[in-house]
């Protein structure tokens, strides 16, 4: 753990104690920007460890930006995706805007491009498709993100991808500029409307148009250190190719780019599912089979210790994935399908199907054509795949069991016989101990009879079953 001075230092000696904020106890610094930290800290009410983001000091001071980041992050919390970083609690304490997510133990896509460089372009694509699922998701609770760049997505080592930072997301249409001047963002990849204040959902597209570009090249759209350069160039300069920088890259996905980088933000594609529909159709055009599989996606700590996984290496398809057929025309894995959304949202014309994150060895989701669904992939279950048909066979304690309740049924037979007799000619001697005789002897005798019948039934009908050809040994 860090000493106090550091402690001090990190937060601007505004966090009272022992690296203490409220309950709780911050454990490590795993990032910081323009938009605040993040700590792992431990929550001492729940005791868990948990993602910790700490706004600035100047937006806790500004009055309407509290109040508007309370009603906003309340609206993030609910949002529910498998590529949306649950938030788990906000609020202020000692004098700082906090925001409590879960922990994802993934890599800053931020640090695997700084220190591995461009993305093969089947990976980049697959991963903006993911982000741009997370947008979409966002998009129709009707916020804005804000702040769609590299170091705001995790990634697994298979893969998968979650963007995270929800928590300063904006209503549509409300002002990017805090009372105190602050705009809320980072300007390398700021759509040029936001400098004046003015944003929408094709705000968020035109940062992932800028991610998709540095995924590809490893590069910025416009790498200028100085702030006021970087605010020039997207206000002014046109959209850089990528394939300036990276031949291998076709001139469809320049296309892409360059629109989904338009200045007029009603000359970008009008969603971000229609940005990454694009996208995979200009990779398909220069990748016969350019489909990426994702898996599982665990909940654990962020720690930003796993690598984001190159091509051919860690990054393979599951074995039970059923094959996928390429696909042209929809915003990811476009097949048109039915509706689904999700459980207590509500159900637009246009709306998306709600995907829950896939479980260990399940297949990737896919993304559904126009109007945007998504739809449940078929699963080839390896319980029930690939074995021949055989006879029932009887296991080794079967024929133990059946003789032990063979000799049970006799014995409990002969002394229910006996019962009867008794019963039927001197009697026990009263109603209470002809009861207590009968539930003794006779209820047994029952018991055991039915569980004979079971077990033959049982046998007869796997036999049947398997003669009908449809009994597989498991």
């Amino acid at each position: 753990m860090l000493s106090t001075p550091q402690w001090h230092r990190n937060l601007g000696g505004q966090v009272p104690g022992e690296g203490r904020l409220g309950h709780y106890r911050l454990l490590e610094l795993l990032g910081r920007g323009g938009m605040g930290q993040v700590w792992l800290a431990e929550d001492t009410h729940l005791e868990r460890e948990v993602a910790l983001k700490l706004l600035p000091l100047e937006l806790a001071a500004d009055e309407d930006y509290r109040r508007r980041f309370e009603r906003e992050a309340r609206l993030a919390a609910r949002l529910r995706g498998p590529h949306v970083v649950p938030i788990h609690a906000f609020g202020e304490l000692d004098g700082r805007l906090y925001i409590d997510m879960e922990l994802v133990e993934g890599s800053d896509l931020g640090k695997t491009l700084r220190d591995r460089g461009a993305l093969p372009l089947e990976q980049a694509v697959d991963l903006v498709t993911q982000i741009a699922e997370a947008l979409d998701i966002a998009h129709r609770a009707g916020l804005v993100h804000r702040d769609v760049k590299p170091s705001n997505v995790l990634t697994l080592p298979n893969g998968f991808a979650y963007l995270i930072d929800f928590g300063i997301a904006r209503g549509v249409g409300q002002s990017t500029i805090t009372g105190t001047g602050v705009a809320v963002g980072t300007w390398a990849y700021m759509a040029p409307e936001r400098y004046s204040g003015t944003e929408d959902l094709r705000s968020d597209v035109y940062s992932l148009a800028c991610l998709l570009f540095e995924t590809l090249t490893g590069v910025k759209p416009f790498a200028h250190l100085d702030p006021v350069q970087q605010m020039a160039a997207h206000l002014t300069t046109e959209p850089p190719r990528a394939s300036a920088q990276n031949p291998r890259i076709p001139a469809a996905m320049d296309a892409v780019i360059i629109r989904g980088m338009a200045k007029d933000p009603g000359g970008r594609f009008p969603s971000a599912g229609a940005l990454a529909a694009a996208a995979r159709s200009a990779a398909q055009s220069a990748v016969p089979n350019p489909s990426p599989t994702r898996r599982a996606a665990p909940t654990a700590k962020w720690d930003a210790a796993a690598p984001f996984p190159t091509h051919g290496t860690a990054y393979t398809p599951p074995p039970t994935r059923t094959p996928q057929p390429p696909r042209t025309s929809s915003p990811y894995n476009p097949i048109p399908t039915a509706l689904t959304p999700p459980p207590g949202a509500m159900q637009p014309q246009n709306a998306m199907q709600y995907r829950t994150p896939p479980n260990a060895g399940t297949p990737q989701p896919v993304m559904p054509a126009a109007p945007y669904a998504y739809r449940q992939p078929n699963i080839a279950y390896p319980a029930f795949t690939g074995k021949p048909l055989e006879q029932p066979r009887i296991k080794g304690w079967q024929p133990v069991w059946w003789t032990i309740l063979a000799l049970l049924t006799l014995l409990f037979g002969i002394l229910s016989i006996a019962t009867i007799a008794i019963t039927c000619t001197e009697g026990f001697g009263g109603w209470g101990t002809t009861i207590v005789a009968w539930f003794m002897f006779v209820g047994p005798f029952a018991m055991f009879v039915w569980f004979g019948v079971r077990e033959v039934r049982k046998f007869r009908s796997d036999r049947r079953r398997w003669r009908a050809g449809d009994f597989r040994i498991t």
